[in-house]
């Protein structure tokens, strides 16, 4: 890589920046802005970036002055400021995009499990619906099955029924609220509907 067109051409430039010599910086900023700005935009991919890491290197030679008369080869100090300032832009970039990646992500599935929660509510609801017409004694046989997991034995003991009434009347309750959500699919899906648009 070319960066610059010969190192003792700028042998005695970089003595006078060294001493402190603005008018020396400011021709080696003219005639080198223009090859360490193209090779940012290269890697970065970016106008803006470009343009700072740019000013950025000019800045860390600026700064670094008093080490300019050691340097040797004017092509590999320039790429090496570079390379460094374009690595630390890129990795900047890279745990952005990872913590923009990861923010999305939680906010995906935060909006998923709301999504989540909002349909089985619904859900919910019309079972309720379905089950609030059931009779008393259907009413309670399925929810004691259903929601605190009691067996036909254990309910027809506490209800001093039979373990095959109580099958009947679970089997009967179950019928009833298929039915009741079958009747009513119409509704349960405009409701699915409205909540996905």
């Amino acid at each position: 890589m070319v960066l610059l067109p010969s190192d003792s051409d700028y042998k005695a430039l970089f003595e006078a920046i060294a001493a402190g010599d603005e008018a020396a910086f400011e021709a080696l900023f003219r005639q080198c802005r223009a090859r360490v700005y193209t090779l940012a935009f290269k890697w970065t991919k970016s106008a803006f970036a470009a343009e700072e890491i740019t000013q950025d290197v000019f800045i860390s030679v600026w700064t670094g002055r008093g080490h300019l008369s050691d340097v040797q080869d004017a092509r590999a100090y320039f790429y090496t400021i570079l390379y460094n300032k374009v690595s630390r832009y890129l990795k900047n970039e890279a745990n952005k995009a990872r913590i923009l990646r990861a923010s999305l992500q939680g906010a995906k599935e935060f909006s998923n499990e709301t999504e989540d929660t909002v349909y089985l509510n619904e859900g919910q609801r019309f079972i309720n619906k379905a089950i609030g017409r059931l009779s008393p004694q259907k009413k309670l046989i399925y929810e004691l099955n259903r929601r605190e997991g009691k067996s036909y034995h254990e309910i027809a003991e506490r209800l001093n029924l039979s373990p095959h009434t109580v099958k009947s009347h679970l089997v009967q309750a179950m019928k009833l609220i298929r039915n009741y959500l079958k009747d009513n699919a119409l509704s349960v899906l405009w409701l699915l509907a409205s909540l996905l648009s």
